[in-house]
């Protein structure tokens, strides 16, 4: 079977067909990824150091949550003995957060963007950046008070407390 050969305005209805499809194929994309995003933002709750709820606007840059958040930064800490120490170093009006990797004795600090130093416009950030300072207990198998006082002490260099 031969195909007849197409005139120009026909080869242009074609492409112009094909280019539509592309322009519709481009925005279900585009739509699924915000929906996506939107899935993710509603599956994760942040909580600061008294158990409340703080919207994840505060935390990342352009509300967009990285990937695999929740795997990686686990969960807050409940610990109340660690919770005494962190609120003496950082105020929980701050709403600075204190989270704890679910199988290793890593901690995490992150910063509200408000007074992050590493993360906004000025600093080319991505989207979904946020400013987290990991204090790491593996080598001596538990958290020791005196040393976890310590290592946060030296976090506070990297927040600027712009409201205050």
């Amino acid at each position: 079977m031969e195909n007849p050969k197409k005139t120009p305005e026909e080869l242009k209805k074609d492409v112009d067909a094909e280019a539509k499809k592309l322009v519709e194929a481009e925005k279900k994309a585009e739509a699924k990824k915000k929906a996506d995003a939107e899935k993710a933002k509603k599956t994760i709750v942040l909580k600061n150091t008294l158990g409340e709820e703080v919207p994840t606007a505060d935390y990342f840059y352009k509300d967009i949550i990285p990937a695999g958040f929740q795997g990686t930064c686990g969960n807050p800490v409940d610990r109340e003995d660690l919770l005494s120490v962190f609120n003496k170093v950082f105020k929980p009006k701050d709403n600075i957060l204190f989270y704890k990797q679910a199988d290793k004795e890593v901690y995490l600090i992150i910063i509200p963007l408000k007074y992050s130093i590493d993360v906004g416009e000025s600093n080319d950030s991505l989207s979904g950046d946020f400013q987290k300072h990991a204090i790491s207990f593996l080598n001596e198998g538990s958290v020791n008070l005196d040393t976890l006082r310590q290592k946060l002490d030296r976090v506070t260099k990297f927040v600027k407390y712009s409201d205050r």
